[in-house]
Order: C-alpha cells, then sequence, then structure tokens
C-alpha cells in the first residue's frame, strides 16, 4: 500500500514538471513572436513591378537583394513579366488604384494616366532624398506633367536602323541614307529575294509619318496628342506604304523578325535603339559586320519627320503610403553603382551622366545599344518629342486593320484614308 502512494507521489512530481517545462516553453514561443512581430512591424515596405526580358528579370532581381542587404528596414515585394499583354493589366491596376508603389512605366502612360499631372507621384516632392544632379532640366521635362514631376527618364529612344554591311558590299552599295537609295538597292537585291529594310507594325506606321512630314511639312499629330492629319495625309501615308511593299523595299511586317535580319533575308532592319544590340550584335555572333545608322531623310525635308522619347521612366503611384521607401528605392535604380553596372546599357545609354560615367569607367559603353544611344544623345536637343498618341494602341490597331484592306487590295484608296481618318478622330475624341 505504502509502495502505490509512493508511485502515485513520484507520478503527480512528473506531471507538475511537464505541465511547468510547456508552460514555459510556450512563453518562450509566445515572447519569441512578438519579438518577430515587433521586427516586422518596424520593416517599412515598398512594392515594384516591371516588364522586359530574362534578363532584365534576373538582373533587377539582384538588385534588389542588393537593396535590401543596404537597406534592412524596407522590404521590396515584386511583380513584373514580358511586355506582351502588360500594358493592358497595366491599365486594370491604374483604374482599380492597385498598381506597385515604384513602377517601370512607358512614356505615353503620362498622357494616358496622368495628363493633369495627378496620375503618378509629383517627384519633385522628395528631390530632398533622390539624386537627381545628374539630370538637365531638359532631360527631366519629359516626366513633367501640369508642372508635376510624374516620371523620371531612364534612356533616350528612337528609331534607328541596323545594316548589314557585308550585303551591301556584295552589291558595292553604299549605305542607306535617303528613301531614294531603299528603293536604290531594292532594284537590285529584289532578284536574290533580298528586302533593303525590315519593320514591325508599330515602326511602319512611324515610317509613313515620317515620309509625310518630311514631304509635306506638316505633321500629324500636334504637342498636345491632338490628330491635326486629314484625309489627304492619310492617303499619302497609305500610298507610300504600298509602294515600299510593291518595290520590294519592306517586307510585310506580319513575316518579320529578329531572324529576317540575322539570316540575311533583310540587309537592313527599323528598330528602337535600346533594341540594337538584338539585331546587329546577334548578326555580328554569325561573323557578319554591321553597322548603326540613323533612319532615312528625303533629300530637302520639310521636316526630320522622326522623334525621341524616353525608352523607359521610372514612376511612384500617386497615393504612395511610404514615401521614405518609395524614394530610397527610387535613387537606388537610378544612382546605385552596383544597380548601374547590373543593368549596364540594356534599356539603353543612361540619361543620368553618373551612371553614364560608372559604365565608361568599367568599359561597357560598347556594343550596337551604346553605338545607336550616344547618336541619339547628338540629335536629342533639335528632334521634337515622342508624341504619345503615336503609340496608343487604338491608333495602331486602326493603322494595320485599314492598312491591311488597303495593301491587301479589299478595299479602295480614297475608302481607305477616309476610314483611318475617320478612326483616328473618334479615338481622340474619346
Amino acid at each position: 500500500m505504502k509502495k502505490k502512494k509512493s508511485h502515485d507521489k513520484f507520478a503527480i512530481v512528473i506531471a507538475m514538471m511537464i505541465v511547468f517545462f510547456v508552460a514555459m516553453s510556450t512563453l518562450n514561443v509566445w515572447q519569441a513572436d512578438i519579438e518577430i512581430e515587433n521586427i516586422t512591424s518596424k520593416q517599412e515596405k515598398v512594392s515594384f513591378g516591371w516588364w522586359g526580358n530574362d534578363e532584365r528579370h534576373h538582373y533587377t532581381l539582384q538588385a534588389l537583394d542588393l537593396f535590401e542587404k543596404d537597406n534592412p528596414d524596407i522590404k521590396v515585394s515584386y511583380s513584373f513579366g514580358v511586355w506582351d499583354g502588360y500594358e493592358r493589366r497595366n491599365r486594370i491596376y491604374m483604374l482599380s488604384g492597385t498598381e506597385p508603389d515604384v513602377m517601370q512605366i512607358n512614356y505615353n502612360w503620362l498622357n494616358e494616366y496622368s495628363f493633369d499631372g495627378k496620375g503618378y507621384y509629383d517627384i519633385n516632392k522628395l528631390r530632398n532624398s533622390i539624386d537627381l544632379s545628374g539630370y538637365r532640366e531638359l532631360d527631366l521635362s519629359y516626366g513633367m506633367m501640369n508642372g508635376k514631376l510624374n516620371a523620371i527618364p531612364i534612356a533616350y529612344n528612337s528609331i534607328m536602323c541596323g545594316y548589314n554591311v557585308d550585303i551591301f558590299k556584295r552589291y558595292q552599295m553604299d549605305i542607306p541614307k535617303t528613301w531614294d537609295d531603299l528603293f536604290a538597292a531594292a532594284k537590285v537585291m529584289k532578284r536574290d529575294g533580298i528586302y533593303p529594310m525590315g519593320i514591325g507594325k508599330k515602326h511602319l506606321f512611324m515610317v509613313l509619318m515620317a515620309h509625310y512630314e518630311q514631304e509635306s511639312g506638316k505633321k500629324i499629330f500636334n504637342e498636345k496628342g491632338e490628330y491635326i492629319g486629314d484625309e489627304k495625309a492619310m492617303k499619302s501615308m497609305l500610298e507610300f506604304g504600298k509602294k515600299l511593299l510593291d518595290e520590294k523595299v519592306i517586307p510585310y511586317y506580319d513575316g518579320f523578325g529578329v531572324d529576317s535580319f540575322s539570316s540575311g533575308k533583310c540587309a537592313g532592319v527599323m528598330y528602337w535603339a535600346s533594341d540594337a544590340g538584338r539585331y546587329n550584335d546577334k548578326l555580328e555572333e554569325k561573323g557578319m559586320k554591321s553597322v548603326v545608322e540613323y533612319p532615312p531623310v528625303m533629300n530637302n525635308s520639310q521636316l526630320y519627320g522622326w522623334y525621341v522619347k524616353p525608352a523607359t521612366m521610372y514612376a511612384i503611384r500617386k497615393n504612395i503610403e511610404d514615401e521614405n521607401a518609395a524614394a530610397n528605392l527610387l535613387n537606388f535604380l537610378i544612382n546605385n553603382s552596383e544597380m548601374i553596372k547590373l543593368q549596364g546599357t540594356e534599356k539603353g545609354i543612361p540619361i543620368n551622366k553618373h551612371a553614364r560615367e560608372v559604365l565608361a569607367k568599367e568599359n561597357m559603353l560598347e556594343g550596337a545599344v551604346a553605338q545607336a544611344g550616344f547618336m541619339i544623345f547628338k540629335i536629342v536637343d533639335k528632334t521634337s518629342n515622342m508624341i504619345p498618341s503615336m503609340e496608343k494602341a487604338e491608333i495602331l490597331d486602326a493603322f494595320k486593320d485599314v492598312s491591311d484592306r488597303y495593301f491587301f487590295e479589299k478595299e479602295n484608296l480614297d475608302n481607305s484614308a477616309k476610314m483611318m481618318n475617320d478612326r483616328f478622330i473618334k479615338i481622340l475624341e474619346n
């Protein structure tokens, strides 16, 4: 009997010890949770969004890791994707107020979402936190909307041409500088199935506008983005487009791609300067020589006809909650030397002169993109700013729809010109 009681007392002691240790461990876990929660609550949070190719995604993620190590009190969440479909998703974000705190934006989005300067945050308010000394006021003017600095330009972009030097040498022809040069090249090259120039949909629209402006001295859009063309202008553009196709200066753009240039099907290519590396460098990897050239002009042109714009820009959402975190991240993106080296010239030659100095010191201002970028710097002061309406998706879709009908002879010239004129007016009225 005594033995049983001693066993019972021992069991009670053991049970009490277990309860004590469980209680203490629970208290420690609870205290640890409080400490973690306190640390997390002290962290500032900022979101960042961008689009691009795999290379851009890779170096941007690397850069964000560096930013968080340098700024342990700031946590960055991010979202990214390819360009296809990104613009439509961005429209949903902007209309629903769910856009990232800091974001890469397209130049024409300023006009679309912030015509009054209120669609994005006024970065002028953060000049004490963001070093803008590497930019001229002319550079920053691209991001000004109604007196507010809505965005910071990253690099300049403009239409440029890449040419396969070997092909032109084979035909004993100089690199084209005028429209006449291109038509002359087509007469010789078409017997071998080679086109002097390859062009995408947006670039063809730019080509036809440029030729019309050079020939007439009149513009299609004014600085406010309003359509000021007419049926006569549309007729001129459509006629020239069909002439380019019929005389084999260019192939139809739906069948054109990077390989069209690198394979030798096209002796030239028209691209954004920031894309020069995709075309010229790929050609040179195959052992052929390439060159970057300004886009064609007309002898005795009335206007230059070509435009300059920022390749991409950085903006801050209008209702930013943590201005400090957003300012720190934006300053890092444009001024941090490691970020600058990771990015290199992937987005073009940086507008920020401090960034160019970093890249020059590392011998990173080389290749086709650098060549095209420096060519833009030579003309930026005397070239008109790109009008956002020129890149409006609805305008480009209307151009493709109507021009296809005319190019493939499903509609006559007069009706096509009227149709395109009417659609442009309607699109920009809304």
